[in-house]
């Protein structure tokens, strides 16, 4: 085997794995249920009476486009739902609000919809401005975290997942961010903005030297409090990865990681992000 296709490989399988960290430590992008999904014009008509149809999928609000999701369902700018499977009777909406859309970048923002599930009802709004906006770094992915995030005994709040990508070879880069959301007071309110879950980046001569890091952080909630939110426990690993040829020709890996713990408190209407682990805008 060929010292230039082991290079190539090694490389590739670094790059593939650094990738597969921010695929497998969120849930799958546009991870929508299918019978929901099937409900989105309905709900739209509901939360936007003065839309107007102009093709199957595309429905105008204002000046903004509004995208009912596809079957395969893999496009960031479209449609998403998912039952709150902490309170099954209620049902989540994500709906883009594409103001506009090119090859060089894309303006728009999220309008959450909490509906009953039974009847589509509309319960709880809550508008995300820019949210989508983007241009070299991309949006690539949209997703409901509905994991138990239990924040006291009476509040239990859901996430939403935004997966980034940069488009350059040279410099990889991708992230996904978190945010989370509690009904509190019959009001749908952010309490958790903007914190990075997974990420890499990197820059290299795209055939062998190059040095590389990842960023892998997961969120438990701390014992419950009786008379405030419970703090939230983000544990992190970093690793450093290092490549450079080697004496015989070949492309080697040198790795370090490193692993870390924070305690975020929640202080007067939102826990309390610090900016090193905010997403980079």
């Amino acid at each position: 085997m060929s010292s230039i296709f082991v290079r190539h490989r090694r490389v590739f399988f670094l790059l593939a794995a650094t990738l597969a960290i921010v695929a497998f430590t969120v849930p799958s992008v546009q991870a929508a249920d299918s019978e929901c999904s099937a409900r989105g014009a309905d709900i739209v008509w509901h939360a936007y009476p003065a839309a107007e149809q102009v093709s199957e999928r595309e429905i105008k609000v204002g000046g903004q486009t509004i995208r009912l999701p596809a079957d395969a369902g893999d496009n960031p700018h479209e449609l998403i739902c998912k039952t709150w499977s902490a309170r099954p009777e209620l049902t989540l909406f994500a709906v883009p609000l594409m103001a506009s859309q090119s090859e060089d970048g894309n303006e728009g923002d999220i309008e959450l919809l909490v509906v009953d599930s039974d009847g589509l009802k509309l319960k709880h709004r809550l508008r995300l401005p820019d949210l989508l906006n983007d241009d070299a770094v991309f949006v690539s992915g949209v997703a409901f975290d509905t994991a138990y995030y239990r924040l006291s005994k009476a509040e239990i709040a859901f996430g939403l997942r935004i997966e980034r990508r940069g488009s350059s070879s040279p410099n990889p880069f991708g992230e996904t961010v978190l945010w989370l959301f509690v009904i509190d007071n019959n009001e749908l309110k952010p309490v958790l903005d903007n914190i990075v879950g997974a990420g890499h980046k990197g820059e290299w001569d795209t055939n062998c030297a190059g040095e590389f890091q990842t960023i892998e952080r997961t969120l438990a909630m701390a014992r419950l409090q009786p008379n405030r939110y419970s703090d939230i426990i983000v544990s992190e690993k970093k690793t450093k990865a290092i490549s450079s040829l080697g004496l015989d020709g070949e492309c080697v890996d040198d790795k370090d990681a490193i692993t870390t713990a924070r305690r975020l408190r929640f202080e007067g209407t939102a826990y309390q992000v610090r900016e090193n682990l905010k997403r980079i805008d």
